[in-house]
């Protein structure tokens, strides 16, 4: 679920099979803006635009990529986008004593390429959409679907996912490994990266979001997750075959 600001916390938070993405994942919402409203919501939910506007004091750009986010939409189910957008800019860009706009400014929703291009610049990726649907007809029948990852227990096959969560621990003799929870078009599945791997992909979960992964299927009382043996950035990885004409092999490979 997209980030809401009465409803969304610093990280990714789940209920039952559902997911709601924390203010973490918003482009250019310093860390201080985060805390600033978590603090704030202590006091009661938001009700309105208006009511956060006078209620949290932070940067005009930090409401700006709230906005930008959507965390406002289902506050204000009545305007569109552009009015949010240019309410919060109105509030923040006056002289003197802010008072915030109740009455409607600009009409008109934005279009499918516009709302786009807006989640990508914003999150990275596109969120009304899956990330991975305009990637699928690059990727073939040799990357598998999560829903179908026990039908391959024991092999190593290649996924495609968006990283949901991420957990860095250490092995007994104190080295790091870690947890990660991806996510393609049909589910959810959890994967594993030992030292070694770690050590050569961890960093890549710093810089990137949508991802190729190879790796084994292991099995552990009915829960099925991946090791990992090869991560790769998606769209680098689609940047290269276009570029080349090439195709994706069964090994992650051109």
């Amino acid at each position: 679920m997209p980030p809401h600001i009465n409803r969304s916390f610093r990280e990714y938070r789940g209920r039952k099979d559902r997911i709601r993405m924390g203010f973490m994942v918003i482009r250019n919402l310093q860390a201080k803006a985060i805390d600033t409203i978590i603090n704030e919501r202590k006091s009661g939910d938001f009700v309105s635009l208006a009511d956060f506007l006078t209620r949290v004091y932070i940067d005009l750009s930090d409401a700006m990529a709230l906005t930008n986010a959507g965390c406002f939409a289902e506050l204000e189910p009545g305007i569109t986008h552009k009015d949010i957008a240019f309410r919060t800019a109105h509030f923040y860009l006056q002289n003197e004593s802010r008072e915030p706009l109740t009455v409607p400014t600009l009409t008109g929703n934005l279009s499918h390429q516009e709302k786009r291009k807006l989640e990508i610049e914003t999150f990275g990726f596109p969120i009304s959409e899956h990330p991975l649907l305009n990637y699928l007809p690059y990727l073939g029948t040799h990357i598998k679907k999560a829903k179908d990852i026990h039908l391959y227990k024991g092999k190593t096959i290649a996924l495609a996912g968006i990283a949901i969560t991420r957990k860095i621990a250490a092995t007994r003799n104190r080295q790091p490994m870690e947890f990660v929870t991806f996510e393609d078009e049909t589910d959810l599945y959890e994967c594993v990266m030992f030292p070694e791997t770690y050590k050569t992909f961890g960093d890549l979960l710093n810089w990137e979001t949508l991802f190729l992964i190879q790796g084994k299927v292991e099995e552990a009382y009915s829960v099925y997750t991946v090791t990992i043996e090869k991560l790769i950035s998606l769209t680098q990885m689609i940047k290269r075959i276009k570029e080349t004409k090439t195709v994706l092999t069964e090994s992650l490979s051109q």
